[in-house]
């Protein structure tokens, strides 16, 4: 039998007795079209190409700390989760401070 719990709480999510949301999200880069200029056409890209894969080979790895270009996520949520997920998707509520007036 499969387990659930809430991504969010920790919660155990039982199949008889709780309702169990999901949230399902897409991440990835924004690309705007990019206009082709003479210039573009006329540059040697399979030379630029060599060069980009003689510099990955030489340093051994590719830029390993960047972020990846796409990724999918899924999340389980109980009732109370899913609630507060609707009303702050972001979790916009929990950066913000209240200092005291002293």
């Amino acid at each position: 039998m499969v387990h659930f719990s809430c991504d969010l709480c920790g919660k155990e999510l039982l199949p008889e007795s709780d309702r169990r949301y999901v949230v399902k999200m897409e991440v990835y880069a924004a690309a705007e079209p990019v206009a082709l200029s003479d210039d573009d056409l006329d540059q040697d890209h399979l030379e630029m190409l060599g060069e980009y894969l003689r510099d990955l080979e030489a340093s051994g790895s590719p830029d390993s700390e960047l972020p990846p270009e796409y990724k999918q996520l899924r999340l389980d949520l109980c009732s109370e989760c899913h609630k507060k997920f609707l009303r702050d998707p972001l979790n916009k509520e929990a950066a913000k401070f209240d200092f005291s007036e002293n």
